[in-house]
């Protein structure tokens, strides 16, 4: 079912793209065709403002506008006059078909210049004069030099909601594919804490039975009897301490767990001496170095005695020889500082950022002795956030770990 699943979401992956790649496609040629339409809009306008400044110098033509248009020597004055009254007329006719730009116009020979076809490419406009002066092939050649940002000024609420709209398609593939990769990442660590769980649990499951069955027929000899059972409650306390690691998650809220004033000094201290016994079963040392000048917090006791328990537990676990073992405990105005640093195995820095992850287990290579289910390191950062604080881990292959630990104090 997994493996289907994991092929589903590939495939719906796959989809998507192919998917919002179209819808992109169709985005960019939507735009490309309504800036082709904006530009044929605007040159049909200036064809038609061109048409109505040949209507307009037609009513005009005389003597000097002939010689003036037709290129030739006007009288003294006179040139710049007749200028300055075709550059009006134009202007009046571009306002009223809404083109209020800048221009420059020219008086040349109707030669036929190819426009460029490109999108917002370089344009001139053309009105022959022709039937309206004495001499033939003449024509206005207008240009305009802000034309493409006129039309650009035009789009740009379109452009604005296009690439809004491309950026939304690019940021939900983008958080699509890490949704689709965090859950097959979840389902590699929940594949591997039902495998964990049920090997935990099958070992002692069979050496219960194995025990009440040996019990059932050595009925009679008490010695054996006391021995069958001390192994099925040995088991029975192994297989509770597994549920406890299970269900300890239970409590995700503060407002579940009730918090006093606790002195953490003496958690702490009580902490260490259970652990003292298992650390000196390896020839190893624990040593606290309580030196912060306030201890008080508000928490609940059993949970955050928890939390140094299991770190304290794995600083154990992942040690291939002497554990040396050290709790370190600063504090300022506002804060506790607590550290927690062992000489283990260490953790590889690709493994760093998901060791408070659920379910999660790191790679122990040649140490085949640790057991567990992933759930431990999750339940030291959730209860640490319960408190208003923070954990942070730095680790070095071969040297050791370390776990510091940052809680707000007591405020009362």
């Amino acid at each position: 079912m997994r493996m289907g699943k994991m092929k589903t979401n590939n495939w719906l992956s796959v989809f998507t793209f192919i998917a919002l790649a179209t819808l992109l496609i169709i985005q960019i040629s939507y735009m490309v065709k309504a800036a082709r339409m904006e530009e044929q809009n605007f040159n049909h306008r200036v064809v038609m403002a061109l048409k109505d400044t040949r209507d307009d110098l037609s009513r005009r033509i005389c003597p000097d506008m002939d010689r003036f248009l037709c290129g030739k020597d006007c009288p003294r004055g006179m040139h710049k006059t007749k200028r300055a009254e075709v550059d009006s007329i134009i202007r009046a006719n571009l306002c009223l078909y809404q083109l209020p730009l800048d221009f420059t116009f020219s008086l040349k020979d109707n030669v036929g210049e190819v426009n460029s076809d490109e999108l917002f490419g370089a344009k001139f406009y053309q009105q022959s004069l022709n039937g309206l002066l004495k001499e033939q092939g003449i024509g206005i050649h207008l240009e305009f030099p802000d034309r493409n940002r006129f039309l650009l000024r035009q789009m740009r609420g379109l452009f604005f909601v296009s690439i809004i709209v491309i950026l939304f398609l690019i940021v939900s593939y983008i958080i699509l594919l890490r949704m689709i990769k965090r859950e097959q990442l979840q389902m590699a660590h929940t594949k591997e804490f039902v495998n964990n769980m049920l090997h935990e649990f099958q070992t002692p499951l069979a050496n219960i039975r194995l025990a009440a069955n040996l019990i059932r027929k050595k009925k009679e000899d008490k010695e054996k009897t006391d021995e069958y059972t001390d192994v099925i409650l040995n088991e029975y306390q192994r297989m509770h301490s597994h549920v406890d690691d299970i269900l300890r998650i239970s409590c995700d809220s503060p407002e579940k767990c009730e918090k006093n004033k606790v002195d953490l000094k003496k958690v702490l201290e009580e902490v260490a001496d259970n652990y003292s016994y298992r650390v000196q079963e390896t020839n190893g040392e624990l040593t606290l170095n309580l030196n912060a000048g306030n201890h008080s917090i508000d928490s609940n006791n059993g949970r955050l005695a928890q939390v140094i328990s299991n770190l304290l537990d794995n600083a154990l676990k992942y040690n291939t020889g002497q554990s040396l073992i050290s709790i370190t405990t600063e504090s300022n105005d506002k804060q506790l500082t607590i550290t927690i640093e062992d000489n283990g195995i260490g953790i590889k820095k690709k493994d760093l950022p998901f060791i408070f992850d659920q379910y999660y287990r790191v790679g122990t290579g040649d140490l085949h002795n640790v057991k567990g289910f992933g759930l431990g390191l999750n339940f030291v950062k959730k209860v640490i956030e319960e408190h208003n604080g923070n954990i942070k881990v730095e680790s070095e292959v071969g040297k050791g770990t370390q776990f510091i630990i940052q809680i707000p104090l007591s405020n009362g």
